[in-house]
């Protein structure tokens, strides 16, 4: 297994609340594909610069170390990137 660490845009429309509850469902989607996750971090709630999309103009930043086998990661981040409320992953080696 490979050590990475995710950086998530979470879409939750400005509730903090809610951006723990997606927090959990994406540590539970990695565990879910094998992986194992250490101590999520919930970042602030920051506008966007760019505007790419004007129905998510601002979203909530959570870096999540995980680890996971090579060839589960591409999978993993298809998934992840199909959830609305994810609005944006990146994934690099740790």
């Amino acid at each position: 297994m490979k050590q990475y660490q995710g950086l998530f845009i979470l879409n939750t429309a400005g509730n903090a609340e809610g951006a723990d509850a997606v927090i959990a469902d994406v540590s539970q989607a990695i565990v879910e594909f094998g992986g194992k996750v250490g101590e999520a971090q919930k970042h602030d709630h920051k506008t966007f610069a760019r505007v790419v999309d004007k129905k998510v103009t601002s979203g909530f930043y959570a870096t999540i170390p995980f680890e996971c086998g090579k060839d589960d990661l591409k999978p993993l981040q298809n998934k992840l990137n199909e959830r609305a409320d994810v609005h944006r992953v990146l994934v690099t080696n740790a």
